[in-house]
């Protein structure tokens, strides 16, 4: 019961990245659209976090596990998923060089590093990617990344299940 219990206090952020006014880099918020709906733990948390850039770092220091969910450019067909664990190399002086952009200028590459260097990195960080069609001033997604958004939005929830069954089975061995 208490493997169970410590699991469960793990807090997970699911955060959609993106743009909905550019086409199919809305993708990461509409996914989060979708995980809005359905039913999740208390202890995860979907959230929209647009073009947050810098802004959003500090509080990523209150999570276990942040699945960013993103257009990505990757190889392959618009609409191809990838999954991938993060891990963030830190650079001399990248906190520097970040903080002279604007809020809004800084991709996820750049949060990330940038979380890492004040220490609010999260312990475990996944990239849920699909490959973007049109990136674009549009309202709309392209029909291939449309189709991959409950696909994707399958894939976070299962992701925060695999971390939480591992999370036990830690707890059950120690």
């Amino acid at each position: 019961m208490t493997s169970l219990k410590s699991s469960l206090t793990k807090k997970i952020l699911i955060a959609g990245v993106g743009n909905r006014l550019m086409g199919d880099d809305g993708f990461g918020p509409r996914v989060i659209d979708l995980l809005s709906s359905a039913p999740l733990p208390e202890n995860v948390e979907a959230r929209d976090i647009g073009t947050a850039g810098l802004t959003i770092a500090t509080d990523l220091i209150e999570y276990d596990l942040v699945v960013f969910v993103d257009s990505v450019n990757i190889e392959g067909e618009p609409g191809q998923l990838h999954k991938s664990g993060i891990m963030v190399e830190e650079e001399e002086g990248d906190a520097a060089e970040l903080s002279r952009f604007t809020l809004h200028e800084v991709g996820l590459e750049g949060l990330l590093k940038f979380a890492k260097a004040i220490g609010a990195l999260p312990p475990r960080v996944i990239l849920i990617g699909c490959k973007p069609k049109a990136l674009g001033p549009s309202l709309e997604l392209s029909p291939e990344v449309e189709d991959t958004l409950q696909r994707a939005a399958d894939m976070a929830l299962a992701t925060v299940e695999d971390f939480l069954q591992n999370e036990m089975n830690k707890n059950l061995e120690g």
